[in-house]
């Protein structure tokens, strides 16, 4: 460990004696959401890392998406209804 991280430990031990027993819970309680929240970086970053191949179904994000017709809903018809020669 780092003297730099010892020392900040120390102080955190010895401020923890200043204050008082709801003070203290707050503090506990602070923790836990550090660890939270670290926790779920980790998760993002183990999430992102995901190779497609290692998921089959992470193939299919982003199927519904197609430059193709972005005018649906104007031209409806030519679309739904085929076209008479």
């Amino acid at each position: 460990m780092s003297r730099q991280l010892m020392n900040y430990k120390e102080k955190v031990i010895k401020e923890l004696g200043n204050l008082s027993k709801e003070k203290i819970a707050e503090v506990v309680d602070f923790i836990s959401y550090l660890r939270f929240k670290e926790g779920r970086r980790r998760k993002e970053k183990k999430i992102d890392s995901i190779d497609i191949q290692d998921n089959p179904l992470l193939s299919l994000i982003g199927i519904g998406e197609s430059d193709y017709p972005h005018d649906l809903a104007q031209n409806h018809d030519k679309y739904v209804y085929p076209v008479r020669q």
